[in-house]
């Protein structure tokens, strides 16, 4: 998984005009047992494309669990102005 990460965010550093779903299309998704991929490939929403990219349910994960660390370390200094 991390490698498709890494491989989305370059992909992500060389296109442009790209969006990531809104929540009700991820639920849409997932009721289907599907996900869709930056590059719109269909894939698993755990999975990646043949192309190496993650899942944008994958990539919005990560991004939640980086986002909570951040959070979490900023936290524990005291709040920042």
């Amino acid at each position: 998984m991390e490698r498709a990460l890494r491989v989305t965010h370059e992909w992500f550093a060389h296109h442009s005009g790209w969006a990531a779903p809104d929540v009700d299309t991820l639920a849409e998704w997932a009721a289907d047992g599907m996900c869709r991929c930056p590059d719109e490939c269909l894939v698993s929403p755990a999975g990646c494309c043949e192309h190496g990219l993650a899942s944008w349910a994958l990539v919005l994960e990560a991004q939640a669990a980086e986002d909570r660390r951040r959070y979490l370390r900023r936290g524990s200094t005291g709040p920042r102005t």
